[in-house]
């Protein structure tokens, strides 16, 4: 296959048609009619498995609806069921001064858990900045206006504590908070104005990419000290393509509107070159889940959830390395990362996709074998799959609309 206005326009109605069965079955299953907001755990046949409100959760499923009606689907179901998730943030995660609880009961009554976590108040940024522009709804831009101005400032701060789920510690940099702040910033600037958010967008991408440039591992690590050199420990030494790829992705995507890309183009394909060699399985295909950068046997990581071994193959780590793959084949139009892209998409096919359709197995072993089955957790919603699937439908309908446009024009100079 090709990468011409053929296959792009094959792959855009896949996916499209991937990502609207996805998106159905969320949502036949996950508004909480009772209390408000989203059920979002669930066993693999739908049965409700917790039902306490985590604020990541609703705010990612919050913006994931606002953007099928903002970007595939003008169906009113999809601004109803967004509109959920925005009156429950609104009426009962907000902490004040710009910042959100972590979790909540099912009723949003009673806080489980403060505001420990920067991400919180950034996935929130990104859900109602998604519905404000959604719904044309002006009613939260003072909020947003708070959430912003809170997030920036806190993430900019070295002395900033609440960064679960990492555990903060003086002198050490953290990949994922400037990356996750790149992404809802550019959501945010939809509603607040561009210019507002892209002097802080501009200072986040040029951090992420100190991750990769300053230290001697050759990998942009997910932790470096302060100095930009390497931490040397378990936790410091980890590379994580799933969050470089969606680092790339987002940092390519916010340059685009800046016109930047060519700015930081050949850093974003090195790094993202480097990282697909040593991170794809050469045997079994697909993306391995996390590797030291010196090659150390793996120890497993503490944390706040169980971590997949460190070979095993997660759905959002192939989500976003699928996109970020179809982005920078569609820039350069290069037929060779093309073939990775598909040689990745084949893969997804095959062992993520269940046979009878519908969402993605969360996790796989090494070799391919389904190891959960479960259709929502604690921060697993209606989120990473059906965005990449969202991001792939519009990437290769605007390419393959440029193409048709690019072969009309010709046929006009005849």
């Amino acid at each position: 296959m090709k990468l011409d206005k053929f296959s792009a326009r094959n792959l855009e109605d896949l996916y499209r048609s991937q990502l609207q069965e996805i998106m159905d079955e969320w949502a036949d299953h996950t508004e909480d009619t009772e209390c408000g907001g989203y059920i979002t755990n669930f066993d693999e046949n739908w049965n409700v498995t917790g039902t306490q409100k985590n604020i990541w959760a609703q705010a990612r499923q919050t913006y994931m609806f606002s953007a099928m009606y903002s970007y595939i689907d003008k169906n009113e179901k999809w601004l109803k069921l967004a509109k959920t998730g925005r009156d429950f943030l609104v009426s009962h995660a907000y902490a004040g001064e710009g910042r959100w609880y972590y979790e909540l009961d099912r009723t949003g009554k009673k806080v489980l858990e403060g505001t420990t976590s920067i991400f919180t108040d950034l996935f929130v940024l990104s859900a109602l900045s998604q519905y404000a522009f959604a719904s044309n709804d002006k009613s939260d831009l003072d909020l947003i206006e708070k959430t912003f101005l809170s997030a920036e400032k806190n993430v900019l701060d070295p002395y900033f504590k609440d960064i679960k789920p990492h555990k903060w510690k003086e002198g050490i940099l953290r990949h994922s908070v400037y990356m996750i702040s790149v992404n809802a910033a550019g959501i945010a600037g939809n509603v607040r104005g561009m210019d507002k958010v892209l002097p802080f967008i501009k200072t986040c991408i040029d951090k992420i990419l100190n991750f990769f440039n300053c230290n001697t591992s050759g990998f942009l690590l997910e932790s470096i000290k302060e100095d930009g050199t390497i931490w040397d420990t378990d936790e410091g030494r980890l590379v994580n393509p799933g969050h470089i790829f969606e680092g790339m992705w987002f940092c390519i995507d916010e340059a685009r509107v800046d016109n930047r890309e060519n700015e930081i183009l050949d850093q974003v394909l090195k790094i993202i070159d480097i990282t697909y060699k040593a991170a794809t399985d050469k045997i079994n295909g697909g993306i391995i889940h996390r590797f030291d950068c010196f090659g150390r046997s793996d120890n497993r990581l503490l944390a706040s959830t169980d971590q997949p071994n460190a070979d095993d193959k997660v759905d959002w780590v192939h989500c976003e390395s699928l996109y970020a793959l179809a982005l920078v084949a569609v820039l350069t139009k290069d037929q060779q990362r093309f073939k990775s892209f598909l040689e990745l998409h084949d893969f997804c096919q095959k062992y993520f996709r269940p046979a009878n359709g519908g969402d993605w197995y969360p996790l796989l072993s090494a070799d391919g074998k389904v190891l959960k089955k479960h259709k929502g957790a604690k921060h697993r919603v209606a989120f990473h799959v059906p965005r990449a699937l969202m991001k792939l439908t519009l990437l290769f309908r605007e390419y393959a609309d440029q193409l048709v446009a690019a072969t009309n024009n010709t046929d006009i100079g005849k």
